[in-house]
């Protein structure tokens, strides 16, 4: 018998006649990989899902189809449509991908909203409860008759799927959407059949779940998502309403998802964990429903999972029966079967920086970490190595070490120069960092997989061109990143005005209790204020002259990161600093032009960061091949780097 080191993980389960090969579960992400107006899985689409199977999980889940049929095409969410005949055919060769790897198929069918059509055809919006919009818009309420129709179009959508080769459907009851709206007192002031009491807010859902059976003739597991805990007010949804909520519709469905969060009360970031959660959080509220002894159904929980021996723990301790990951198999799509065959050092380790889900600013589908993500199509056009050739990375930093390791991978020799003692670069500062976890997980990924590829590391070394042309390099891939932008402050130049780097480098005792002043509060300024606030007892002033501190970061980063900047610094958002003097720096507000004067022991610029373009270019014209990547063309993300080194590798 094949053995693993995680026996619970990769025990098979068999839920009414289906056995799936392990309980790990890829679960729906969005992915944006279908343009505006498409209603069916593209080839990219299919290359994406397929990864996925063949890494490994038991179940690939398709997100998502949204059952809000009225809306006209939504330039965020797919636009796909399972109830169109013409799209079965690419639905089948999606399905047919994800089963050739051996995995389940699953279809998530959700709706952010409903609309419909009045009597003229204008269209209208409907709520659980009908509203008047902050603009003057009357938004409807859902009548039965309108709930009916969407329950039939929740059956219809169920049997076409069945028909398009998918084994299970998930009803998505939770975070806020409206199926869940009808379930939560916060949510929910009707006085009608779908109102008040448990059983009548329930009622949609039992229309959705007894159509989905009818319409597929009970043959179709169903999968139900739910969030355990609203996290709302004193009428919000809890663990208590949520175990009686599935005690009813256990009779319905095959697995319970057991999430938390609302969207609707602004807890996106407890929904899609960011960087100041631990991975398995929502885990309790799926432990308090397995305790309950009139639960028969299997019990799925989710909430940042990635790492293989967490996982195993709570199914080895009967805390859930499935777990499921989004962003764990996107940042690495074959994680399942690395941790099977004993790998699990080489998974490569997601840092929750959540540009997978920035549709709205990232302009692609992508992840910092898995250049391969979102072009596993196109990737496959790239030819094997045809020649062994001689390749010089000069930069230690995450984007140096991608273009080290893949171009070593592929056969080349690789010689890593890196300036310090270590390797890590800018993003160094993460292994200081409690909530830079994930980050200094994957560059520690990284040293490793550098040192076991046999990669030739010159540490202590920036190396001139005279030596590197000595080496002979075929290629050269230049990655000597960016230098903290100092403003043009009076007083900037005062021994206590540190930057980022300087801060991380200083001794702690030089730091504990300090009176610190940010100028910036970009993500740099405001996360290495909060790491001096939590870690070294600093009282912490940021001075940002926008409107909102990490305004450039997503939107559920930013909401968690200003709740943590609330508890443990001072904000002051619209204000500029004028100068700096002895220990004091001059602020004035730009919204009511009242200035004031910060107390500081030590000044942290965090103003950007500027390209070292002049030192990469000195490098240029000494190998037949030369690339420039990361910060050294233009400050970017770790996202950047990673991609643009393997991309530079692969070529």
């Amino acid at each position: 018998m094949y053995r693993t080191s995680y026996p619970s993980l990769f025990s098979p389960i068999t839920i009414r006649g289906v056995t799936f090969r392990n309980r790990i579960w890829a679960a729906p992400a969005g992915v944006h990989l279908m343009g505006l107006g498409e209603d069916r899985p593209n080839d990219h689409v299919i290359a994406y899902y397929a990864e996925k199977a063949r890494g490994g999980s038991a179940v690939i889940t398709f997100s998502a189809t949204n059952m809000d049929l009225y809306r006209g095409e939504d330039p965020v969410h797919s636009n796909d449509n399972v109830l169109k005949p013409e799209t079965h055919p690419a639905f089948r060769r999606l399905t047919d991908a994800i089963h050739f790897y051996g995995a389940k198929a699953s279809m998530e069918l959700l709706a952010f909203g409903y609309s419909f059509p009045d009597a003229d055809g204008t269209m209208h919006n409907y709520t659980v409860n009908g509203e008047t919009a902050p603009d003057g818009t009357i938004i409807h309420r859902l009548e039965r008759n309108h709930l009916e129709e969407i329950a039939e179009n929740y059956g219809e959508a169920a049997r076409n799927a069945m028909e398009c080769g998918f084994d299970m459907v998930l009803v998505h009851g939770g975070h806020g959407l409206p199926l869940f709206q009808f379930l939560s007192r916060e949510a929910n002031h009707r006085t009608d059949e779908f109102g008040g009491s448990l059983e009548n807010r329930m009622r949609f859902a039992r229309m959705i779940l007894g159509k989905i059976k009818e319409k597929t003739n009970g043959r179709m597991l169903i999968e139900y998502r739910i969030s355990g805990d609203e996290h709302g007010g004193p009428d919000g949804f809890r663990i208590d309403e949520c175990i009686e909520v599935l005690k009813v519709l256990q009779e319905d469905i095959d697995i319970a998802h057991v999430s938390a969060g609302s969207f609707a009360n602004h807890t996106d970031h407890i929904t899609h964990p960011t960087v100041f959660l631990k991975s398995g959080h929502n885990t309790y509220l799926a432990e308090a429903v397995k305790k309950c002894p009139e639960i028969r159904i299997p019990v799925l929980t989710l909430g940042g999972y990635q790492k293989p021996a967490e996982m195993e723990a709570v199914l080895a301790e009967g805390r859930a029966d499935i777990i499921a990951m989004a962003r764990g198999t996107i940042a690495d799509a074959d994680l399942v079967n690395k941790a099977m065959d004993g790998k699990e050092d080489k998974i490569i380790p997601c840092i929750r920086c959540f540009n997978c889900l920035d549709f709205r600013n990232a302009g692609r589908f992508a992840c910092s970490v898995n250049p391969t993500v979102g072009r596993e199509l196109e990737l496959r056009w790239i030819p094997q190595n045809t020649g062994k050739r001689r390749i010089v990375v000069i930069g230690g930093g995450p984007g140096g070490m991608s273009a080290a390791i893949t171009a070593a991978q592929r056969g080349h020799e690789v010689i890593l120069y890196e300036k310090s003692d270590h390797l890590g670069g800018a993003a160094s500062f993460s292994h200081q960092v409690p909530f830079k976890q994930g980050l200094s997980d994957f560059i520690n990924y990284q040293i490793r997989m550098v040192s076991r590829l046999g990669i030739d590391v010159r540490l202590n070394t920036a190396p001139s061109p005279e030596e590197v042309e000595q080496e002979q390099p075929d290629t050269i891939i230049c990655a000597v990143g960016a230098q903290p932008v100092r403003p043009k402050i009076t007083g900037a130049d005062q021994a206590f005005v540190m930057t980022a780097p300087e801060i991380y480098r200083a001794s702690p005792d030089d730091l504990w209790g300090k009176r610190i002043v940010v100028i910036g509060g970009g993500m740099v300024g405001c996360e290495t204020g909060l790491y001096l606030a939590e870690e070294h007892a600093c009282e912490v002033t940021i001075v940002e002259m926008q409107d909102t501190a990490g305004k450039e970061e997503y939107e559920i980063t930013q909401a968690a990161l200003q709740e943590q900047l609330a508890m443990h610094t001072t904000v002051l958002v619209n204000t500029v600093c004028e100068k700096i003097g002895t220990h004091t720096v001059f602020c004035r507000s730009t919204a009511t032009g009242r200035t004031q004067e910060l107390e500081a022991d030590i000044v942290l610029l965090a103003a950007g960061m500027r390209a070292d373009t002049a030192n990469a270019e000195q490098y240029r014209g000494l190998s037949r091949h030369f690339f420039e990547i990361g910060d050294c063309t233009k400050a970017g993300k770790v996202l950047q780097a990673v991609r643009q080194g393997y991309d530079a590798a692969i070529q």
